[in-house]
């Protein structure tokens, strides 16, 4: 059977939501939510739908949805668009709601207004730019994530300068958490995740509920009365930074324990909630980004390690073995954790990982991989998504669209405006929220990937995750790389060194079922927020 004929069938039995999902997304908090995703879990769905529910109750308030990569501008307006139809049988849509609900990237530019420009422009202060970022660091912050920290932090400083009251928002959702947070204690404001308290800042007050007898309570100071702001991450998924985004590292340790008291706000609106299930991603590949992410066949020890069954079980894993010792510890992704059918309907290896003595022959392989997939397979260019591995920059990128275009194949550069052109570096060529056109294969690096997906990803240039094997945000990287896929994954590199290719073969062939002995990590995965009572789903 051919792989789009796999596709159609099992998206015949696909459920997009479990009940616990539709119940956190039809629910209006009246205060802070943390939401922990692992990737494929349906954060980026579910964050939309929310705004979308909250418009239809509350068409008066001001909403903003925030995230991180521009290249989900388009798939962000289209789902709160989706949404906004799908609850209101189809009386309100996006272009209607689009003045109070605000679909921003974090930063923002002068021809799409970020969150943090429009915080600035609504405060009356003139907002920062890379430039402003460089001479400001004298170059010390280089990074996407430290530039936009360092911009709230300028912004707060300046605010708190003039006594400007920064609140403007109803309420403020934030996809890709885990990518607005910065190690640098230099960047913090207060103490505090500088991002994260401007979101916090930015809001108005949840009106309090008017006692039913006596005497109104004593009132509470200003920033401690509640807010709704409300963030999902993933953790395995940060690039640049390793701080995990938990309420006393955002707020500070005071007024965390105030705003987290309880483990549930009335009506059981949980405070915490942990999404296990990943629907996107089948059970084997998200078990070999785990394993590869992790390094849990690492012959020097694991990159980053889960302390306990009870984080093992809420990223979806059951755990056999003592992890109170060095013993043999066996991790199984169950089938209701991993609904993907591809897995069950394929029984051919869903990653296919080859290695090549040079870059040439991977790219050629390359090329006939992703033609095979389109005369065999039946999978058209724009459902193929190719990620090359390593920095940044578009060396690579421009490697693998000459290999392509060489073969006749139609490729668009994520990033630019138009297809079969190589990476733009004219502003002009450039569309920053552009990732995919009808009939191209998109060619991408893995900043770019993060919150997409497709049917079937290439993951080109392993050898660099192999020359800093020991790096966890290269691990990271080969983690986001490989759960982008819906269905299938060539991966591949050159030159490898046979200690880490005997690692990556080692975890695909244990399939769903990972055995290993703990040791110790550089990462801590364990998020301190995750109290015994959190809710799950």
């Amino acid at each position: 059977m051919r792989r789009i004929d796999l596709l159609a069938k099992a998206a015949q039995q696909r459920r997009e939501f479990d009940l616990q999902q539709e119940k956190i997304a039809k629910t209006i908090p009246p205060g802070v939510q943390r939401i922990r995703g692992i990737a494929g879990s349906g954060k980026t769905v579910l964050l939309a739908q929310k705004a979308a529910n909250m418009h239809l109750r509350h068409p008066e308030w001001d909403i903003a949805l925030v995230f991180f990569c521009r290249a989900l501008y388009e798939q962000m307006q289209l789902q709160v668009d989706h949404w906004l139809r799908a609850q209101s049988n189809g009386q309100v849509r996006y272009v209607d709601a689009r003045h109070r609900i605000r679909i921003l990237h974090a930063w923002g530019s002068k021809d799409q207004p970020g969150f943090y420009r429009t915080v600035a422009e609504h405060l009356g202060i003139e907002p920062m730019n890379v430039g402003h970022v460089k001479s400001i660091s004298r170059g010390s912050v280089s990074s996407p994530t430290g530039g936009v920290v360092l911009s709230a932090r300028e912004l707060l400083a300046e605010a708190d300068r003039r006594g400007l009251d920064v609140q403007m928002f109803d309420a403020v959702l934030i996809d890709e958490g885990q990518d607005l947070v910065d190690d640098d204690e230099a960047l913090k404001y207060d103490g505090r995740q500088a991002f994260y308290w401007l979101a916090y800042r930015s809001l108005r007050p949840v009106p309090q509920e008017e006692p039913l007898l006596g005497e109104p309570a004593e009132p509470v100071e200003e920033l401690k009365r509640p807010r709704r702001l409300i963030w999902a991450y993933d953790e395995a998924q940060s690039l640049d930074n390793l701080t995990i985004p938990e309420g006393g590292k955002l707020f500070g340790p005071e007024l965390h324990r105030i705003l987290n008291v309880g483990v549930t706000y009335r009506g059981g609106i949980g405070k915490s909630e942990v999404m296990r299930v990943c629907y996107r991603t089948p059970g084997p590949i998200l078990v070999a980004a785990h394993a590869l992410g992790m390094g849990l066949l690492r012959h020097e020890g694991t990159i980053a390690r889960l302390a306990n069954k009870r984080d093992w079980d809420r990223i979806g894993y059951k755990v056999d073995g003592d992890m109170r010792t060095r013993g043999p510890i066996t991790i199984t992704r169950p089938p209701e954790h991993s609904p993907n059918l591809i897995a069950r309907l394929d029984p051919s290896p869903l990653i296919d990982f080859q290695t090549y003595s040079s870059r040439a022959q991977e790219l050629e392989a390359l090329a006939r991989n992703v033609r095979y997939a389109v005369e065999v397979d039946g999978l058209s260019l724009d459902r193929q998504l190719i990620i090359c591995l390593g920095r940044p920059g578009d060396r690579a990128i421009e490697a693998v669209f000459t290999a392509l275009r060489r073969e006749g194949l139609n490729v668009y550069v994520a990033g630019n405006q138009r297809g079969n052109v190589p990476p733009a570096r004219d502003w002009r060529e450039q569309n920053r929220n552009g990732f995919r056109l009808p009939d191209h294969v998109t060619v991408t690096n893995v900043v770019r990937a993060k919150g997409n997906e497709a049917d079937l990803v290439h993951v080109v240039g392993l050898d660099e995750v192999a020359a800093q094997e020991g790096s966890v945000t290269m691990r990271n990287q080969l983690f986001v790389a490989l759960t982008r896929s819906r269905g299938w994954v060539h991966l591949s590199g050159t030159a490898l060194p046979a200690s880490f290719e005997e690692e990556v073969r080692a975890v695909l062939a244990s399939g769903e079922q990972i055995t290993f002995r703990l040791s110790t990590a550089k990462r801590n995965l364990t998020d301190q927020d995750d109290e015994d009572d959190a809710v799950s789903a």
